[in-house]
């Protein structure tokens, strides 16, 4: 019983103090800046390979 209660203990101060999470939280925050970055440039690129429109743009063109 009471290797129990101290496996307990160790098992809640080892959550509060979250010594095992904080390394996993800080590689995580650094993955995702490198996948937030890759996506934005992923993005820029992919809107510069829209061609620009020269005819102007008129929704209402058929119901005229």
């Amino acid at each position: 019983m009471a290797i129990v209660l101290l496996t307990c203990s160790v098992h809640a101060q080892e959550m509060k103090t979250g010594k095992g999470r904080q390394h996993q939280q800080d590689t995580q925050k650094t993955e995702d800046k490198a996948k937030r970055k890759a996506d934005q440039k992923a993005y820029e690129d992919a809107l510069k390979s829209i061609p620009e429109s020269k005819e102007k743009l008129d929704p209402w063109k058929s119901m005229r």
